[in-house]
């Protein structure tokens, strides 16, 4: 889609490496699979690459320098952030592009705002509403983090700007529908192993079931952040299969060969691998945090579980695997992947993006 004048417009966008093991560099690259690349001039810089904390402070400060220097090229600015590190990190590129005059889109992904703002001091309180407000616009994952945004205020200042609620959306063509009629008691997660994705209740939770289903297993796919989490899982045994960061070919196979997908984390903006998840057939059983109840309609769409609550969780994971309750497992991925087709399509979400570039 051209503007006004015929030409493409020109986005300079910013976030974390496409390399980066997480939630916003899936997305971005969905940008560049859905051809956003063709459909608008696109300079993407990584602020953020894995590694030590003196290699990625070279790559934010190499990464601004090339900011910098191609900001007056750009049309719109559009910054991905989260919160804590990330959101300050990008300030610095927003702060950049509004001294420029340009036009700017803050795309607000999530991560655990609400308490971190909470937790601030007054003027790092006051600084974040400040940054929000140099946007023209801001991009929310879900209604929970809209309404989040919404609700941060310091003496009276708060967020001003627009507020555009788009949910994260993916290709459903890439994956493999599997309809597990009979549960093979395999259960999936996949990102970051640490506490927060609540790994530690699903661990305890999968070995409590191990009685009732003996093969039961539970597939972590993702990258360890937690050294004591490992040595949870060990002692586990065999009902923990460790596979390592899953993309690609490797990722589709695992979503297709498990029944149930688990995500009970603390704090979430709208994941993309629970999309990916019910676009595959999984019956999701997630935690009733962020953006995630706009996916997952309790006994419609998935089982939904109070974060941190091993008890709630052992019983979600129960019903999930349990083949007397193979005709609602069958009934909930169905209706999931059909909300899916509807309203999480990539498709109509570059049709959004693209209007929201294309006003002024």
């Amino acid at each position: 889609m051209a503007g006004v004048s015929g030409k493409k417009p020109k986005i300079l966008m910013v976030g974390p490496d496409r390399s980066v093991h997480g939630g916003i560099s899936a997305v971005v690259n969905s940008y560049y699979e859905a051809g956003l690349d063709d459909l608008t001039e696109l300079r993407y810089i990584g602020t953020m690459k894995e590694g030590s904390k003196v290699y990625k402070l070279l790559v934010a400060v190499s990464a601004y320098i090339r900011f910098v220097r191609e900001l007056s090229w750009a049309d719109i600015v559009h910054v991905h952030v989260a919160s804590d590190s990330s959101f300050l990190r990008k300030s610095f590129f927003i702060r950049q592009a509004y001294k420029h005059r340009k036009k700017i889109i803050v795309h607000q992904h999530g991560g655990d705002l609400e308490r971190w703002f909470a937790s601030s001091g007054v003027a790092r309180q006051a600084y974040i509403i400040s940054v929000f407000n140099m946007a023209d616009e801001i991009i929310a994952v879900s209604d929970a983090y809209r309404d989040i945004i919404c609700g941060l205020s310091y003496k009276g200042e708060s967020v001003q700007p627009d507020i555009h609620v788009m949910p994260n959306a993916i290709d459903m063509d890439r994956y493999e529908y599997s309809c597990h009629t009979e549960s093979n008691h395999r259960i999936l997660f996949l990102g970051r192993i640490c506490r927060a994705k609540g790994v530690s209740e699903i661990i305890s939770a999968v070995s409590a079931l191990s009685v009732i289903y003996p093969d039961i297993r539970l597939v972590l796919g993702g990258i360890w952040e937690d050294g004591d989490l490992k040595e949870e899982a060990e002692k586990a045994g065999e009902y923990v299969e460790y596979a390592g960061w899953l993309d690609g070919a490797d990722k589709i196979r695992a979503l297709s060969d498990c029944s149930v997908f688990a995500l009970p984390s603390y704090f979430e903006g709208l994941p993309v691998s629970i999309l990916e998840a019910m676009a595959s057939g999984c019956l999701v059983v997630a935690s009733d945090t962020g953006g995630i109840s706009m996916l997952v309609k309790n006994g419609e769409t998935g089982i939904l579980v109070k974060p941190g609550d091993v008890g709630e969780l052992k019983a979600a994971l129960e019903t999930a695997l349990s083949d007397e309750h193979r005709d609602d497992r069958v009934r909930m991925t169905d209706a999931a992947r059909d909300m899916l087709s509807r309203k999480y399509n990539l498709d109509g979400y570059m049709k959004q993006l693209m209007q929201l570039y294309a006003e002024q």
